[in-house]
């Protein structure tokens, strides 16, 4: 149900038509004004009218409520009023009209529960076109997503599916799964394929599948020591780790490690999941005294055979030194090298927002910057912008060596002056002249600031 609010002003309206000056209040003639008789209409494809009881004769403010209900029919429909002054004979012909501005109502509305246009199996011949529709009304305008049971996604997202040819194999069932913000439902359709007449015996009914892989090559490619920091040690085992964020299918993902241009070990994931997921791949390795200063790194390969794309997607991780403190000979004194190896990972992503959702004019506000998945953090720097101008820079004081997630808060003060300022953070990976150069920086996304609207108003923001 919407709820109509009109404000008519007969101020600047009746003073426009009839100028005043001093009279006698007391005269037996005394004129006839009746505003009470003001008519408002609302319009769309109909209308209706209201009148004032107010009795008032000096010029007022009236406010006319309507309520309504709506239906899909009124998506798109324009809502409007129209105020008349009706004075009779003795006033102005025709009536003094204001009109309002027109408003266009937007409706959202589920999908009609929908029956397929073939309820019952769908005989055709093989080699033969294949046209399935499942189109369907809803607001906002629905997406399509066709499947081949039991589980092949078919490359098409319009409401008609067509095939140009179809061949055979046995019990094909499509899907239709129709959707909106508002809801979804879903079409099923059984198709039957008939073979085509080699001798006097017909083949049975049959279709085929069409085996469709569908890949997403990673995000993101990291390596780093599992479990361990700073200097290696001679003759000791260590645990590379490879970290591919987002990748799919990942069962023909190729890990390679390398010590230089040198390839360690190739190793693959056993993980059968067709959607995009994380995963890491670890390697052991020896340390010598002349892995000292030699730079690890893996690479991430996404090999789909010859149907997949040629060349087959790659991702690569940073390289990094490794510094190994080798053994030393009786009497000596160990040799350092001066650069540390680290392991790190930059940010997945940061994000900036206020501690709630909403928020009124001007006051003292608290920002949050999120950054996920960093190491090490207590190395990250977060600064906090007001346009360009930076607000603050805030350090954690975490220790954690694995990948974390931590949020920075900064308390403001608001003041008109910040209308329409874009507020967003940065973090900065800061680990010194051993780390990569320059170092990894994330930034968030821009907002401006809401303060424009009335104070006795909100507006949604960014939040956690």
């Amino acid at each position: 149900m919407f709820f109509i609010l009109l404000v008519v002003s007969l101020m600047s309206f009746l003073c426009k038509f009839f100028p005043v000056s001093r009279c006698d209040e007391n005269c037996a003639d005394e004129p006839v004004f009746t505003p009470s008789r003001l008519v408002v209409k609302y319009e769309d494809r109909q209308h209706w009218s209201l009148q004032s009881s107010n009795t008032e004769k000096k010029p007022v403010t009236e406010i006319f409520t309507l309520n309504i209900n709506t239906s899909k029919e009124d998506n798109g429909v324009q809502y409007w009023c129209e105020a008349k002054l009706e004075l009779g004979p003795e006033g102005p012909q025709p009536p003094l009209v204001l009109s309002s501005q027109s408003i266009p109502a937007t409706v959202l509305y589920k999908l009609p529960p929908m029956v397929p246009p073939h309820p019952d199996r769908i005989t055709i011949t093989e080699g033969s076109p294949l046209q399935l529709n499942c189109t369907a009304v809803g607001n906002p305008s629905p997406s399509y997503t066709w499947m081949l049971l039991p589980s092949s996604l078919l490359p098409s997202n319009s409401s008609v599916l067509t095939i140009k040819s179809v061949a055979s194999e046995r019990g094909c069932q499509y899907t239709c799964e129709v959707s909106n913000v508002v809801g979804n439902v879903t079409v099923m359709f059984n198709v039957d394929v008939k073979g085509l007449e080699l001798t006097s015996t017909k083949l049975p009914p049959c279709c085929s599948t069409l085996p469709l892989t569908v890949y997403k090559p990673p995000d993101n490619v990291s390596i780093s020591f599992r479990n361990h920091f700073g200097l290696l040690l001679e003759g000791h085992q260590y645990t590379l780790q490879c970290e591919v964020q987002k990748v799919a299918p990942v069962e023909n993902l190729t890990v390679t490690f390398y010590r230089g241009q040198t390839a360690l070990g190739q190793l693959q994931s056993n993980n059968t999941e067709k959607k995009p997921v994380t995963e890491i791949f670890t390697l052991s390795i020896n340390t010598s005294k002349e892995d000292d200063g030699v730079q690890y790194w893996c690479e991430a390969k996404l090999e789909l055979g010859p149907e997949g794309p040629q060349r087959p997607p790659v991702g690569m991780s940073e390289k990094f030194k490794a510094t190994v403190n080798s053994t030393p000979a009786s009497g000596t004194t160990p040799s350092t090298s001066s650069i540390p190896t680290l392991s790190f990972k930059p940010p997945d992503s940061v994000s900036i927002g206020f501690n709630y959702g909403r928020m009124r004019k001007y006051g003292k506000y608290t920002l949050l910057c999120k950054v996920q998945k960093v190491a090490p953090v207590e190395n990250l720097t977060v600064t906090f912008y007001r346009g360009q101008t930076a607000l603050a820079q805030l350090q954690s004081n975490n220790t954690q060596k694995k990948p974390v997630t931590e949020i920075f808060i900064l308390n403001i003060n608001t003041r008109k002056e910040d209308d329409g300022v874009q507020y967003w953070c940065e973090a900065k990976l800061e680990l010194g002249p051993e780390g990569p150069q320059p170092p990894p920086v994330v930034t968030s996304e821009k907002f401006s600031s809401p303060w424009t609207i009335p104070s006795t108003s909100s507006t949604p923001i960014p939040s956690f």
